[in-house]
């Protein structure tokens, strides 16, 4: 065996080669590239789920780093040049590959197990050195030329030693920095590692290159040596090594885009699925075939079955818990022309309990031409339906007295009529209504006729054969129907005529409200009809005018329907109508009664309107009144007399004698009860230029009743203005004295009712007493209305009532004619004939 080392008197007759520069460096970059590629691959080993994945990352990790070792050797033995011919033995440069892909194993190893002890890393350090160092030797051992080999002791153990801190600094800093960020994709870490790596492949070769020597055999020549073809070679196995490098980089970087992506799926996964199971909504996945494939939590609660004993069941099949037979049809039709189905159907739980829901059904298809999948999802709608539940009800139904309302009412009545058209039997609709329900909520308050009503609705429920054949239509206004009677209208009316006398006679009377009891008079009208002949709507008109027929009465009895009621409203609409257009059209006319004193001396006039009808003449107030009242045309009707009044007020400032006459002005309570009441009055007064101490305005008792304080600050105000008032019909309605002291009055009205008897009922006489001793201990002044003989006014005179107003003095009057008879010194006192006021 020829001897390792040389000797000292050998070195002069030694030869060391020279390397090319740029070889080298193509070497020492394929090194570099082999190892970060090996390192690539070893984070992958981690990465892979599957065992057989990791043991292929691992192997071909380590392949890549120990063919990047020995490319490096051989690259780097092909830039060094020699003045003989070297060649290499191809079995022996092959075994040389074999501890570079041990010692690449097993560093991929340690860089890809997590938690490595530090001891563990510098084995595996010293190992990846070792096998550096051995593929080295075994690839110089593989060197066939014409000399013999000898190493220098000292760069022989440095070749050896300088790879060890560079080999073990590789592991470690892989591990240590494996949690720095990537740069363009490049991990910082790795990148670190694979220089320190292949600082170890490099510092290793190239210190080994410079111990060793060669000694020429006797009778050598040197030869020119052309560097062409190792170039080419190298070149060749530098880039078949980078290929075969970048190749396994670019697995790398396309598997951790692959799990990158399969991790993200797998996390938008388990997140979908988790989306699903914290909805309140059932859900459930269907296959192509509708059959379910899975629910979640919200569905097994909905129905109380498990998702097991679903799995698998198609979902049209599941009558026992979805009820949609009806709905089968549609279902399937829609799925298959629009891939979708939403609709209502009843869930009935496992535990017995059934409740309405929201099913609806959609594809959803992963690709165009798939057949995808369904996806149903099922709302618990309990909670809307009882609410549209009571919408209805509420829509339905009077919250008062929780009786059924004027549309169900309509409803009902829409299929009475349907079934008498097959039965041909008549039915009865009797409306019936409280008589003066105001005046009771006035009088006693709100909460007793709130309880009257609910009293009311009480007693007429015993006679409804159904619940929907009573109505509450307005405030005191009640329906009732009544089916099922004779076939022929003679008997039908009697039928209906007695039936309605029961309902009434069961409603009069008297009813314990709060401990109290009351008396209540009730109206009522009633319609006998049959079939579909007239709408609804004109069914309740023609029963609404036999209720105001039998109010009108006054008798407490039932009142039919009859022909001629609507002739009467047609007439009562004309004269609505026409009344409206009155004022515009010049119509209205002022006439004046006087009022005077003991003497015959006028005092003043009160104004009366009258309308001049173009086609039926005068008409009196008594016929059209009552009407402005209800339509609220007596406020124009108000406003105009008002004006007219303070104008020949104004007017008469000029005339010596007139100056001193008050005129009075009827105002009724809607009139006062407007809040532009005072307003009016104060714009009349100073449009006109009247005086107000001249202007007096009647009142009638019905604003005494209610809230005292209202009226007392308009009366207030208006006395400021200096307008005077008048209490008119005073002793027939419900004055309080003490209320009366507290009103600003002027004067006091006896009623026309208590004058006329004077002479002939004995009562009658101590009332007006009574009220003009009331008069003078309030300091009012006094007129007696209505006076008509002379023996009523003398008794009055007796009485001591010193001004009267009446037909004994004059009729009302136009204003010519008014003060064509004011021009006498005093009015006759003589008995004319009656005439209307």
């Amino acid at each position: 065996m020829p001897p390792l080392f040389i000797s000292y008197p050998q070195v002069a007759q030694a030869i060391q080669g020279e390397h090319i520069p740029w070889l080298v460096v193509l070497s020492c970059l394929v090194a570099l590239v082999s190892v970060y590629s090996a390192m690539a691959v070893a984070e992958r080993v981690n990465a892979s789920r599957w065992k057989h994945r990791r043991q292929i990352w691992w192997l071909a990790g380590g392949t890549m780093m120990g063919l990047g070792i020995w490319s490096m050797h051989f690259t780097g033995m092909l830039a060094y040049r020699l003045p003989f011919p070297a060649h290499h033995s191809l079995g022996l440069t092959l075994v040389s590959l074999l501890p570079a892909i041990a010692a690449g194993l097993i560093a991929v190893a340690a860089m890809a197990r997590k938690g490595l002890s530090t001891a563990h890393k510098v084995v595996a350090g010293c190992i990846l050195s070792a096998g550096i160092a051995t593929m080295h030797y075994t690839g110089m051992a593989a060197m066939q030329l014409p000399a013999s080999m000898r190493f220098s002791p000292t760069p022989l153990i440095l070749s050896l030693l300088i790879s060890l801190p560079f080999g073990i600094a590789s592991i470690h800093c892989f591990h240590a920095a494996r949690d720095l960020p990537r740069f363009h994709g490049i991990r910082l870490g790795s990148l670190i590692a694979a220089t320190l790596a292949s600082l170890a492949i490099c510092s290793m070769h190239y210190s080994a290159m410079m111990a060793v020597h060669f000694l020429p055999e006797p009778g050598w020549e040197a030869i020119p040596h052309s560097a062409g073809h190792d170039a080419i070679v190298a070149i060749a196995v530098i880039v078949l090594a980078s290929l075969f490098a970048l190749t396994a980089l670019a697995s790398v970087l396309v598997d951790r885009k692959l799990q990158d992506s399969a991790a993200r799926m797998q996390v938008s996964r388990r997140q979908l699925v988790d989306v699903i199971e914290s909805m309140h909504d059932g859900v459930v996945l269907l296959d192509q075939r509708a059959r379910m494939v899975m629910c979640n939590h919200a569905f097994e609660t909905l129905t109380g079955v498990p998702h097991t004993d679903l799995q698998g069941h198609s979902l049209l099949r599941l009558n026992t818990l979805l009820r949609f037979d009806h709905y089968r049809g549609n279902i399937l039709r829609s799925l298959k022309e629009n891939g979708a189905w939403i609709g209502d159907v009843e869930v009935r739980h496992r535990a017995g309990h059934r409740f309405p829901a929201r099913l609806s059904i959609n594809r959803v298809r992963a690709e165009e031409d798939s057949a995808g999948h369904f996806v149903a999802t099922l709302s618990d709608t309990t909670a809307h339906h009882n609410a549209q539940q009571r919408i209805r009800y509420q829509a339905y139904h009077d919250a008062l007295t929780t009786l059924p309302n004027r549309s169900s009412l309509q409803e009902r009545i829409h299929a009475l009529q349907l079934a008498s058209d097959v039965s041909g039997r008549h039915i009865m609709l009797l409306l019936v209504d409280i008589d003066n329900f105001k005046g009771i909520n006035d009088a006693l308050g709100q909460a007793t006729g709130d309880r009257l009503l609910k009293a009311l609705a009480a007693r007429l429920k015993p006679w409804a054969r159904q619940p929907s054949d009573l109505a509450r239509l307005s405030s005191n206004e009640f329906a009732l129907l009544y089916d099922g009677l004779s076939v022929t209208p003679e008997s039908a009316m009697d039928q209906a005529r007695s039936k309605a006398r029961q309902v009434l006679e069961s409603l009069n009377g008297d009813y314990s409200l709060a401990g109290e009891r009351h008396s209540c008079h009730v109206s009522g009208g009633f319609l006998l009809f049959r079939g579909g002949e007239l709408g609804v709507g004109e069914l309740l008109k023609r029963a609404g005018l036999a209720l105001l027929e039998s109010k009108c009465e006054g008798v407490q009895r039932p009142c039919a329907f009859e022909a001629c009621m609507v002739e009467r409203l047609d007439a009562r609409l004309r004269l609505e109508r026409q009344l409206k257009t009155a004022v515009e059209e010049d119509q209205l006319r002022l006439h004046m009664q006087p009022q005077v004193d003991d003497l015959g001396n006028i005092l003043g006039a009160e104004m009366l309107l009258r309308w001049e009808h173009p086609e039926r003449g005068l008409i009196s107030p008594s016929t059209f009144i009552s009407l402005a009242e209800e339509t609220g045309q007596i406020v124009e009707l108000g406003n105009w007399v008002l004006h007219q009044t303070c104008q020949l007020l104004a007017e008469w400032q000029q005339h010596e004698r007139r100056r001193h006459w008050t005129l009075s002005v009827n105002v009724s309570a809607r009139e006062f009860q407007r809040a532009d009441f005072v307003s009016g009055v104060k714009a009349a007064l100073a449009k006109t230029g009247a005086p107000a101490r001249q202007l007096t305005l009647e009142l009638t008792e019905s604003l005494m009743l209610g809230e005292a304080y209202p009226v007392i600050d308009t009366l207030g105000q208006l006395r400021d203005l200096g307008v005077r008032f008048a209490i008119d019909d005073f002793g027939t309605g419900y004055s309080s004295l003490a209320y009366l002291k507290r009103l600003p009055l002027d004067t006091l009205k006896i009623d026309v009712a208590f004058v006329r008897d004077l002479t002939e009922d004995p009562t009658a006489a101590p009332i007006a007493q009574t009220i003009i001793a009331l008069a003078q201990t309030l300091k009012l002044g006094v007129i007696a209305e209505g006076v008509e003989t002379i023996a009523q006014q003398e008794r009055l005179l007796e009485l001591g009532c010193r001004s009267f107003q009446g037909y004994l003095y004059s009729v009302p009057l136009p204003l010519k004619q008014f003060l064509a008879l004011a021009t006498r010194p005093c009015l006759p006192m003589t008995e004319p004939a009656p005439s209307q006021q």
